[in-house]
């Protein structure tokens, strides 16, 4: 009995020794804790009596009453608030808006691109190729095939459902079959420049095989280069006119094309799409067309800035994937190719084909003619702009028609065209407003509503690191 006893003393002696220190450890963390909060609070309390920042002093001060403090936590806690919001606004009108657009005015300051025109011929097949690939092809309804390659070669947005149904061709040949039917293009291109040549470009474009005369990006969208399956940028692209008002009238011809045409006037960063607009020539008639410019460039200080602040594009920024290189028409052109895949799951011929997207064939043709008005202009039935999120070029040229004629001619199918009038101004893109100014406004609004300045700023920085490390250190 008394063994037992002892033990049991002995075990209720040990349960009051571990309660003990389980008090006493709890005790310590409470007693630390509490340690750590009331230098925290001492901390702070140091940093708003000793900072430059006008109002914490007052919070901090002793023997106020708690209605003085109330009223000083409102009112650096409204300046605070009003600072930040202004400064926000003035953040986002540097992010949305510092640009402006200017005039120049010293005409004699600068030369203008001679008009760039991109010729759409109405026939560019090739009638003794034809025959014989008509002789050659093993087909009994040698009809259909004869207008269904017909149709093919004129088509457009304006005409998908013209094209006859034959499935004895792939939809992904259509484009090469094309290629490999058209006529020989090679007219006499003369300009009244002493020392100039220009040459002719192929093209694809949404109207067909064009050709592009006076341009840097027809290229892009040649035959060989496409068939080269090439995606680089051409370090050294196709030579472009300037002409001065010195020069005085210039103009530019092209003698014997063997049909009617369409004529698209242009740019030379720029392609004509099927919403451009567009002059119209037969057979055997001499068309003339005279314009002025109106020209955009960006300055160097401009240019620096993201795209969504200048809101515009230069052509090496390209974002598109059915392209080399980056146009506001080409913008358009992709997103046409969007909508198409959207409604039919194909997109036509002429456009770049990349991973797994389908090349149409007449049935899917047809089943875009259906959506013909909202692919060419690009708006919803309801009317509403679709939105293809497109930037214009950064610095480009628009051309005004002044005057045209179109007359008989005897002498076959001519086409000029020229500059009789040069510009008397052209519009700048400029900063004006930029990061300094979004420095001096925001330092404005800090030392307006808080008494700020770069040292109050720079104060909280001492106080968030070193001032921090070495007062934790202090026992």
């Amino acid at each position: 009995m008394l063994f037992e006893k002892s033990y049991q003393s002995h075990i209720i002696q040990e349960e009051l020794n571990s309660t003990r220190k389980t008090k006493n450890s709890q005790s310590m963390k409470k007693d630390g804790s509490f340690n750590i909060t009331k230098k925290a609070k001492k901390y702070l309390v140091l940093f708003m009596k000793t900072s430059s920042i006008h109002g914490l002093n007052h919070i901090v001060a002793a023997r106020r009453h708690p209605l003085e403090i109330l009223l000083w936590l409102i009112t650096v806690g409204l300046c605070a608030f009003g600072s930040l919001y202004l400064s926000q606004t003035t953040w986002s009108r540097y992010q949305s808006s510092p640009t402006v657009i200017s005039m120049d005015r010293d005409m004699f300051a600068w030369n203008t691109t001679f008009p760039c025109v991109t010729i759409c011929p109405d026939n560019v097949l090739d009638e003794k190729k034809l025959a014989i690939y008509l002789r050659s092809f093993k087909e009994e309804d040698k009809s259909t095939l004869e207008a269904f390659i017909r149709g093919l070669s004129n088509i457009s947005y304006e005409n998908f459902n013209t094209v006859p149904i034959y499935d004895g061709i792939p939809s992904d040949k259509y484009l090469e079959l094309i290629l490999n039917f058209t006529t020989t293009f090679k007219p006499t291109l003369t300009i009244g420049v002493t020392g100039v040549t220009l040459g002719i470009v192929p093209t694809i474009t949404e109207m067909g095989l064009c050709y592009a005369v006076n341009s840097k990006v027809a290229v892009y969208n040649s035959p060989e280069y496409r068939s080269a399956n090439r995606w680089d940028i051409i370090k050294k692209p196709n030579e472009t006119l300037f002409i001065h008002p010195l020069d005085g009238e210039v103009y530019a011809q092209v003698m014997n094309l063997s049909t009617g045409y369409k004529v698209y006037i242009h740019g030379p960063s720029e392609v004509p799409d099927v919403a451009t607009k567009n002059m119209y020539s037969e057979k055997d008639f001499y068309l003339k067309l005279y314009v002025t410019a109106v020209a955009i460039y960006t300055t160097s200080d401009a240019a620096e800035l993201s795209i969504s602040q200048r809101r515009c594009r230069f052509p090496e920024e390209n974002n598109l994937l059915h392209n080399s290189i980056y146009s506001y028409t080409m913008c358009r052109m992709e997103c046409r190719i969007r909508l198409c895949l959207k409604y039919c799951r194909c997109i036509p011929h002429f456009y770049r084909k990349i991973g797994d997207e389908r090349i149409c064939d007449v049935k899917g043709l047809q089943c875009l003619s259906k959506y013909k008005d909202e692919l060419t202009k690009l708006r919803q039935k309801n009317g509403m702009k679709i939105d293809c999120g497109c930037y214009p070029l950064c610095e480009d040229i628009n051309y005004v028609l002044q005057s045209n004629a179109l007359q008989p001619w005897f002498l076959g199918t001519n086409f000029q065209w020229g500059m009789v009038t040069y510009p008397r101004m052209r519009y700048r893109r400029d900063i004006i407003f930029g990061f300094t100014d979004v420095l001096v406004a925001v330092g404005g609004m800090a030392g307006l509503f808080l008494g700020c300045s770069v040292l109050s700023f720079m104060e909280i920085l001492y106080f968030l690191t070193l001032r921090l490390v070495c007062y934790a250190k202090v026992k």
